[in-house]
């Protein structure tokens, strides 16, 4: 048969194939330049650990692709339309912390990470690239530190129990904002553990962790409020992103002596001696203990095994609580506070003002002669303001009037330290005692 007819022969089926085949390419297809280029999703996923930012939403040009995701929350990928698009990121509503034009690679996979305080947020965008991939019997493993005030961390990843003290970390001096490379580990259960730089400090305790075969993890750092402890996310790079929190085994608490009348005490964590000899208007430093709740009593140095109050804080993980002994001799009480360690803005101290004054009622708190607390009730705490490092005039009046309370002269506080001043005592024999939440 002649090459002519042969041509001819298949001319009519092709054509036909032709007419079938091209609506479909076309449906996948984007016309650039003339030609057709076939474009696959790019694959994005959030990470929110902005400590007081609210839910995060997002935008991909005109589209939503990210609606109230809270506070530790995180998503696996989106898929989205790769190519150059402008990303915008919101927090609670109104605060725009990103927006940016970003080119997406066709099929690529991006972790965005929002970490920081409302006051100084980051987004850090990390590539989902591994550098290189674990072989048979491997995982690999980086680590990114978002724990906004960090001083940086020391990350060993250590078979479960281990002691650090003859341990050399697997990172070292991971810095705030920073990222270290994937290191291989033998697929199997490890315990993680972050310290502070150059000491045996634990500042996060994973536990025991799994990690599977020929899998590709990012172990992401953030703070929950504390300057000190901090907690986990774990990211395998895997096709849908999975992932999920990893707290820290850890929270912190102290104990203020705030009960007029009563001799020096002591501190108990579920019956254990954990805080000893507090005077009045003493406070202690923050002690750890296991994450959970807990039941903290106190006793008097005077009279031992005679709980004189107890409170039963919720102790999330990575975070730091105030408990707070307060009330007269027979009559004494324990309330907690969750405290927030991080600095404000620099060159500024930030300061609360708690009442746990016996019988007064609730305060107006005024810095200078000028109101910055309003109202603050019994046993309540104010929110956090920001002070000048300076020394300060801070008066208490009655809610509502100007009948002066208490007026403390000259209470100086520090560029980047965070304090509670507590209105303690009873009518006609008032203190302020001022603390440091580190």
């Amino acid at each position: 048969m002649s090459l002519s007819r042969l041509a001819r022969r298949f001319s009519a089926p092709l054509a036909a194939i032709a007419l079938i085949v091209l609506p479909v390419l076309l449906a996948g297809c984007t016309l650039k330049s003339g030609g057709f280029v076939i474009t696959i999703p790019a694959h994005l996923r959030f990470l929110n650990a902005l400590v007081d930012g609210g839910p995060i939403s997002a935008t991909l040009g005109t589209e939503t692709i990210l609606t109230g995701l809270p506070f530790e929350g995180l998503t696996g990928y989106v898929d989205v339309k790769a190519g150059r698009e402008e990303l915008k990121i919101v927090a609670n509503g109104t605060s725009t912390i990103f927006d940016q034009t970003t080119l997406f690679i066709d099929d690529s996979s991006y972790s965005f990470l929002i970490f920081g305080t409302s006051a100084a947020p980051s987004v850090l965008q990390v590539p989902d690239i591994v550098t290189a991939s674990p072989e048979s019997g491997q995982f690999v493993l980086r680590v990114i530190n978002g724990a906004y005030a960090s001083g940086g961390l020391d990350v060993y990843v250590t078979a479960p129990g281990v002691p650090l003290a003859n341990m050399s970390p697997n990172f070292s001096n991971l810095a705030y904002g920073r990222t270290t490379i994937f290191s291989a580990f033998v697929t199997g259960s490890y315990q993680v553990r972050f310290t502070v730089p150059n000491s045996k400090q634990v500042i996060y305790d994973a536990g025991t962790l799994a990690f599977a075969e020929k899998t590709s993890y990012q172990l992401v750092a953030y703070t929950k409020g504390s300057s000190t402890l901090v907690n986990g996310a774990l990211l395998a790079l895997d096709a849908s992103g999975s992932g999920s929190v990893a707290s820290n085994r850890f929270a912190q608490f102290k104990l203020i002596h705030a009960a007029p009348g009563t001799a020096a005490v002591n501190g108990f964590v579920d019956g254990a001696l954990a805080l000893a000899n507090i005077p009045y208007q003493g406070a202690s430093i923050y002690e750890p203990l296991a994450a959970g709740a807990h039941t903290v009593t106190v006793e008097t140095v005077t009279a031992p095994g005679a709980v004189i109050a107890s409170a039963q804080p919720p102790f999330a993980p990575a975070t730091v609580t105030s408990v707070v002994l307060t009330g007269t001799p027979g009559a004494q009480m324990a309330v907690y506070f969750p405290d927030t360690n991080l600095p404000g803005t620099v060159g500024s101290a930030r300061v609360r003002f708690v009442n746990v004054a016996v019988n007064v009622g609730p305060v107006d708190v005024y810095v200078n002669f000028v109101p910055r607390a309003a109202g603050v009730a019994t046993n309540a705490a104010s929110g956090y303001v920001e002070l000048v490092q300076n020394a300060y005039a801070v008066t208490f009046d009655i809610a509502g009037t100007t009948t002066l309370l208490l007026n403390l002269p000259a209470v100086a506080v520090t560029a980047g330290q965070t304090y509670t001043l507590y209105f303690v005592g009873t009518s006609g024999a008032l203190a302020g005692v001022l603390t440091r939440n580190d």
